[in-house]
């Protein structure tokens, strides 16, 4: 190493060994005294580490210094403090769809510009290891030594770059890396929150099937070809997932808050129908005070199912098994705890009746 590379390492002090094997330290800045990261790399795309450090991006460690001499290169980066996705994993076993849901959204916009750039940066290693959650629940994208610039023309990879079992076919050899890479590696990521486990049969078979399975699709062609493409079929599957769920719309009632014109029209019908149908209810005995009272408990024991049946807000993750990976539990659990609700609220007004 020569004496400049030397002295730009002498002002981070050592702290801890983070990982042995990949050479990964906690440092500390001797003069400002900030914790970083410092890695030393042997096989790495010094093209993508240079784009990362002059233009930081959301969610992936904001680089601070590459110190390059005539061994390894070191990479001084943000330190995140948080918790891995493999440690959450191994905690919980599984996500709920919502959580797993939110989890591939966001990755898939830390990717977004990676991809949409000319080369595209591709990652190749995309795994629960390498995703961090902060404890503001932002998630972080980390460890970019198998990511590279794709270059127009280049041929197959020769060596695989990646891990196994989350590695897309093609980083075997069998032709050149592509953004449709990553897509295979979140499929094989989806599959792992849902069911604990990598795709080996059992396979999941859950609501989310189709989207995995042509992430997972042999030929990269096959694949979504974008991670909008996959964000919109995953928002298709399951349209309760509001990214975040914040802002105004996400407390519209169900139909009203996907933001497209024909389901907007059908619930608009339907509320209209609720209010037209309720409001005409006669009854034969009782004052106008049990008249309204009974159409408003009316109204509102359709209302409060068409929420339930809508996932209002998320509501079924709440409960028991109504958000599990097995369509059947799924909608055996939302069939009794819909019922439960219909008996309560007759029995609620019931007893606001008068006699």
């Amino acid at each position: 190493m020569d004496l400049e590379s030397q002295l730009q390492l002498s002002y981070y002090r050592e702290i801890a060994l983070l990982n042995e094997n990949h050479r990964v330290w906690l440092v500390q800045h001797t003069e400002t005294q900030k914790i970083y990261v410092k890695k030393a790399l042997e096989v790495y795309d010094l093209q993508v580490y240079r784009y990362l450090q002059q233009n930081p991006q959301p969610g992936i460690p904001r680089i601070f210094q590459l110190i390059q001499g005539d061994g390894p290169l070191f990479v001084i980066e943000e330190y995140i403090s948080g918790r891995s996705l493999k440690e959450i994993l191994e905690e919980k076993g599984t996500l709920p769809v919502p959580e797993a849901i939110s989890t591939l959204c966001q990755l898939c916009g830390i990717l977004r510009p990676l991809h949409a750039l000319s080369p595209p940066i591709i990652h190749r290693d995309i795994k629960p290891s390498n995703l961090i959650l902060t404890p503001q629940n932002q998630l972080f994208l980390v460890d970019f030594n198998a990511a590279k610039a794709v270059s127009p023309g280049k041929g197959q990879d020769t060596v695989l770059i990646g891990t196994a079992g989350y590695a897309a076919p093609e980083q075997y050899g069998f032709s050149p890396s592509q953004p449709t890479a990553d897509i295979y590696a979140l499929g094989v990521l989806l599959h792992e929150m849902l069911t604990g486990r990598l795709p080996s049969p059992p396979t999941y078979q859950g609501p989310l099937a189709p989207v995995i399975n042509k992430c997972l699709a042999m030929e990269p062609s096959r694949r979504f070809q974008s991670v909008d493409e996959l964000a919109r079929a995953l928002h298709r599957r399951w349209p309760h997932h509001l990214e975040g769920q914040s802002g105004w719309r996400s407390w519209l009632p169900p139909g009203l808050r996907s933001g497209r014109l024909w389901r907007i029209s059908l619930g608009v019908l339907w509320y209209l129908l609720l209010l037209s149908m309720c409001s005409s209810i006669q009854l034969k005995e009782g004052t106008r005070a049990t008249l309204i009272v009974f159409r408003t408990g009316t109204f509102l024991i359709f209302l409060s199912e068409t929420l339930w049946l809508g996932n209002y807000r998320n509501i079924w993750s709440k409960f028991p098994f109504c958000d599990r990976c097995r369509p059947w539990i799924c909608l055996i659990s939302v069939s009794f705890w819909a019922f439960l609700l219909l008996v309560g609220m007759l029995l609620l007004i019931g007893l606001i009746l008068p006699r």
